[in-house]
């Protein structure tokens, strides 16, 4: 068994492919540039973190100009009326639905890494600065967004732990503080 930089044991598994479906899965490695058995890891991790949230909330993908003009004619009391209402529940649901635990280590590992990996909503860092958990975001979408993401974010948050983070704002990067 080999083991990489972040220690993950590696397994040697045999899968079954028709052909068809194996040769356009080697066309899009060979279009990445990357391995075969690479784009194949990455198809099935981006499965059981992203894809599986999107099942549960019943999420409607749409292109970036349509969620541009969204974001255009929404006013940003709606987006945060929004964002405070359905984000808890929501997140609640998808946690319960897959037996994962509503708090603040879950929230970042199923929660809020796998949609900055995969959604263009926001980039997302973690970090510890004393006795405090710093939860950062980092978007490019504008003032609307930002006040959407400080309300939804930081009301589930506040759902997972029963305490308000603290909140500040620098430019398109919003910091909750968890204390």
């Amino acid at each position: 068994m080999k083991k990489d930089a972040d220690s993950d044991t590696f397994i040697h598994i045999s899968l079954r492919l028709p052909e068809r479906l194996r040769n356009r899965l080697k066309e899009e490695a060979d279009h990445r540039k990357i391995t075969l058995n690479s784009l194949i890891n990455t198809i099935i991790s981006m499965y059981v973190s992203y894809n599986r949230i999107l099942e549960v909330s019943e999420a409607i993908p749409f292109s970036g100009a349509l969620f541009q003009e969204w974001l255009e004619v929404t006013s940003s009391d709606h987006m945060e009326g929004m964002a405070k209402k359905l984000g808890p529940s929501v997140v609640r649901q998808i946690f319960a639905f897959q037996g994962i635990d509503f708090n603040l280590d879950n929230l970042i590992k199923y929660y809020f890494e796998p949609l900055s990996a995969n959604s263009g909503w926001y980039l997302f860092n973690t970090y510890f600065e004393g006795m405090s958990r710093k939860v950062v975001f980092r978007h490019s979408h504008g003032p609307k967004w930002t006040a959407f993401l400080k309300r939804y974010i930081g009301s589930i948050i506040q759902s997972a732990t029963g305490t308000e983070p603290e909140v500040t704002i620098e430019d398109e990067t919003l910091t909750f503080t968890c204390k």
